[in-house]
């Protein structure tokens, strides 16, 4: 999004920056052993547990090449920013500046990350009647370090983060009820996450600030969440579900979009929605012994969230923003009574809602996505058994 932002004209007169491409490359390598154990106390209790060995290998490599606004700027700054005069570039020169030295690297850069971890899952299971279960588990998960995929004007951008690692707990139930008509689920859950990954902020010499890959040493996730799945009559069956999310940073300092240092405690995650509300209802009938048909329905709420970690002097709080959204789902069609084939009608976002999937702020742009509008089509699908 260069040509977006008002850093085109860096030199007054141009030549103007208005392409670039940045090709990057990682090999990752991840070797593992792991078991799993069932251990039944009683007919109603059983224990559970698991381990897991990983070592994870990482070789990466970057490169941002540019069209002659590019080759210009980048060249300017690192004659002025390194003191002396770069050799030829050409289309085919690797622009990035050496964040030491700010000369151009001219060729692909590379590093290599190595790790390893253990993780683990331990739990509990307990059954009083053949209709409920009640569990709780407890387990730490690690998510591979990784360097960036993004643009980067220094070799600075390029410095991976480290894995980040979860402790989560978990309680709940699974309730069958109404001579089988209803199923219950529901949970409660506390993550604990170390250095967890996110899209953070560096100060830039030519750009002034571009992404980076961040970790933030310490935040955490509670929630909850209800299943219901109800039959009332047969053919008919409606399920409803029901997620709530509160996610906060517990500690991080980082850059801000007025590029200072801010502190960013008590901040929700990025992309991380209070609730998550779905339902469903579908109907089968049938036509013949061997001709089924359905109709169904399919309904999500989203809340809002922030694409970004938001701060008290930050002043994107409002570009920064998911707003909430409401999808409507259809469906219609016929089926074999074996599950053979089934050819079906379906709309997707049938109220033509408008939203955004996806978003980022990058120098002084906002980059948004916006979701499908309303589509319609017809799918057929066989079963081969």
């Amino acid at each position: 999004m260069t040509g977006d932002s008002t850093n085109t004209a860096i030199l007054p007169g141009g030549p103007f920056i208005a392409k670039s491409t940045t090709t990057i490359t990682q090999n990752t390598r991840d070797t593992a052993v792991f078991g799993n154990v069932e251990y039944k106390l009683t007919d109603q209790l059983t224990l559970l547990g698991g381990a897991r060995y990983t070592e994870s290998k990482n070789r990466y490599s970057s490169c941002m090449r540019g069209d002659e606004g590019m080759q210009a700027t980048f060249g300017f700054f690192s004659n002025l920013l390194g003191g002396t005069t770069n050799g030829p570039v050409t289309s085919q020169s690797c622009l990035n500046l050496d964040a030491t030295t700010f000369q151009m690297i001219q060729t692909p850069f590379h590093d290599h990350l190595n790790e390893h971890n253990v993780s683990w899952r331990g739990g509990i299971n307990y059954k009083p009647t053949k209709d409920i279960l009640l569990y709780a588990l407890v387990s730490r998960g690690y998510k591979s370090g990784s360097f960036p995929t993004v643009p980067a004007s220094t070799t600075g951008q390029f410095s991976p983060v480290t894995q980040e690692s979860v402790t989560a707990y978990e309680a709940g139930f699974k309730i069958t009820a109404l001579d089988r008509k209803l199923q219950i689920n529901a949970a409660g859950f506390h993550y604990d996450y170390r250095n967890k990954q996110v899209r953070g902020i560096i100060l830039d010499p030519i750009f002034n600030q571009l992404e980076k890959l961040v970790n933030i040493p310490k935040s955490r996730i509670n929630g909850a969440e209800l299943e219901l799945i109800l039959t009332p009559v047969h053919g008919l069956t409606l399920h409803g579900g029901a997620t709530y999310i509160d996610s906060k940073v517990q500690r991080f300092s980082g850059i801000n979009n007025n590029r200072i240092t801010e502190d960013y405690a008590g901040s929700a995650l990025p992309f991380s929605p209070k609730w998550y509300l779905v339902g469903d209802v579908n109907y089968e009938f049938a036509l013949s012994d061997s001709l089924h048909a359905f109709l169904g329905a399919n309904a999500l709420y989203n809340s809002k969230a922030n694409s970004t970690l938001i701060s008290g002097a930050d002043s994107l709080p409002e570009l920064s923003q998911i707003k909430a959204f409401t999808t409507l789902d259809l469906r219609a069609g016929v089926k074999s009574a074996d599950d053979r084939w089934t050819f079906s009608v379906w709309g997707r976002n049938v109220t033509n809602s408008y939203y955004w999937s996806n978003q980022f702020v990058t120098q002084d742009v906002v980059v948004r996505y916006a979701a499908k509008p309303v589509t319609y089509g017809a799918t057929l699908k066989f079963n081969f058994r």
